[in-house]
């Protein structure tokens, strides 16, 4: 018994940090909507390894470790509304509200745990039916529960699922078929121009954007066979490399097609040779010279997706954005999965463990290879797409090389070859840059203007912590941080997938 309570006090302790962290930087209801999540997550873990025989023994399990959540969560409500509040220059909340607070906080933990843990312990598939049915409620109820607690999520998850999306397309890649891609953004920018010309006044296009969707994934994926062919003799850096200089292109590309004419190649070889240019045949830009991207200002506005009862989506409203995503990410998850298991998955394997192993077991290496880049690129058209119809406006300056990196850190971070750790490395990775480091900011920032600015004299030392602890501004170095950490403590991964696992530790240290 005594184990167990350490066990799932463990379990519970960097979860419980991050709910905490939460409540303090948001307050208010916060707690309750990240207990909610949380708990059901906290739940599911503790019931993970252990032989749970019966529903009742998995409750048990689940309410211990969702009540040190919920205890978490309970202590951080009243430190952020009694003392937090008044040092950042905000109005102190009534004790008997932070109570309220973390009361309400400490209950939908220990229930969402508790009804998760028993789950787990329903005997046969139906654990994982009941499982995955609970999933499904969570994720299509969470924008009303969001609305509910006023913390207005939501639409920093649509950005999240986005990069969902992002990073499962590049894990066929560089997880399931092991080639190094520093250029993945080139494939999302190409996937989003796809969608503004092809659905915008850029060139008088208004195309409809279900149609637009696939064509913008099969663009990608053409550029991805573009890529790969010229890259099929190349290996680990090399590779690395070519693909870096082809994600550096194509944003120049995007940027500088503002004064575009095309002619007819044969014509206009005949009108070189005798200096006649006249003779040349024009095929687009005949009258003026056509700016096809729009240059540094991009294309806006973009075209969007409407719906017969729901009307076309407006930047005012996430609900129809955050479904849209979701089904995307849905769809996407399932034919990667289904990918995998393929015989195309097999081969991305074996090439990956051994290319001189698997060209003699008969696997064609060209194909497979050319695969690999065509279905990574096709899922990054997919978010491309979204992202385009989304913003309604693209520019050229949002496809530069550090979206390739923080893609390629959600991989690393979250586990390569494994698409549950992709989407948790995602998850972490985009709510500590778009929700958890903005908030924060604003937070010391009252606190310095508030308790600490005031009674510091000397110029040079205010303007120094004004610019030093700003996160924001520190978002790189904390991403840089974290992989170091990662690389050392567990350089498989926060969820690894056992090959790549096996390949980090000796046997001694899987057993």
């Amino acid at each position: 018994m005594k184990e167990q309570i350490i066990k799932g006090i463990k379990s519970s302790g960097i979860v419980g940090a991050i709910a905490a962290i939460t409540v303090l930087i948001f307050g208010g209801w916060s707690g309750s909507l990240i207990g909610w999540l949380l708990g059901a997550g906290v739940g599911f873990m503790r019931c993970q390894g252990e032989k749970i025989y019966s529903p009742k023994i998995g409750a048990k399990l689940g309410i211990e470790v969702g009540l040190w959540l919920g205890s978490w969560l309970a202590i951080a409500s009243i430190i952020e509304g009694v003392l937090l509040r008044p040092i950042s220059g905000q109005f102190p909340v009534p004790f008997l509200t932070t109570l309220l607070y973390g009361g309400c906080s400490c209950a939908i933990a220990t229930f969402a745990s508790g009804i998760m843990g028993t789950l787990q312990g329903i005997q046969g598939q139906r654990s994982r039916i009941a499982t995955l049915i609970t999933l499904a409620f969570i994720l299509i109820s969470f924008p009303f529960v969001d609305g509910s607690a006023q913390t207005q999520w939501i639409a920093t998850v649509v950005q999240i699922q986005i990069f969902i999306i992002l990073a499962l397309g590049l894990n066929i890649t560089v997880g399931f078929a092991g080639l190094l891609d520093l250029g993945y953004a080139a494939f999302f920018a190409i996937g989003a121009y796809t969608t503004a010309l092809l659905s915008s006044p850029q060139l008088n296009l208004y195309w409809n954007f279900w149609l637009v969707l696939p064509i913008a994934a099969f663009v990608a994926a053409i550029a991805g066979v573009v890529l790969g062919a010229p890259t099929l003799r190349l290996r680990g850096d090399y590779l690395a490399i070519v693909t870096l200089g082809f994600g550096e292109i194509i944003p120049v590309v995007f940027r500088n097609l503002t004064s575009v004419r095309i002619e007819e190649p044969i014509s206009k070889l005949f009108a070189l040779l005798s200096g006649n240019p006249q003779i040349a045949i024009c095929l687009l830009g005949c009258d003026r010279a056509l700016n096809l991207t729009g240059g540094e200002a991009g294309i806006n506005p973009i075209g969007r997706p409407s719906l017969p009862l729901i009307g076309t989506f407006n930047s005012g409203n996430y609900y129809p954005w955050y479904y849209l995503i979701l089904a995307l990410v849905v769809f996407s998850y399932f034919m990667i999965s289904r990918l995998r298991n393929s015989r195309l998955g097999r081969a991305w394997a074996a090439m990956r463990e051994d290319e001189l192993a698997a060209s003699a077991m008969g696997i064609n290496l060209v194909k497979t290879k050319l695969s690999a880049f065509a279905m990574g690129a096709t899922f990054s058209g997919f978010a491309g797409a979204f992202y385009a119809a989304y913003i309604s406006a693209i520019f050229p300056s949002v496809f530069d090389f550090s979206v390739s990196v923080i893609i390629l850190c959600m991989v690393i971070l979250g586990g390569l070859g494994n698409m549950s750790g992709v989407i948790l490395g995602s998850i972490i990775i985009m709510s500590a840059d778009r929700l958890y480091l903005p908030q924060l900011a604003q937070v010391l920032k009252g606190v310095l203007n508030t308790s600490i600015l005031p009674n510091i004299s000397s110029p040079a030392l205010r303007e120094f912590l004004v610019v030093s602890l700003d996160p924001v501004q520190m978002r790189l170095f904390l991403f840089g941080l974290t992989l170091v950490i990662m690389m050392i403590v567990r350089p498989e991964g926060l969820i690894p997938d056992r090959v790549h696992q096996a390949e980090m530790h000796s046997d001694n240290e899987m057993s």
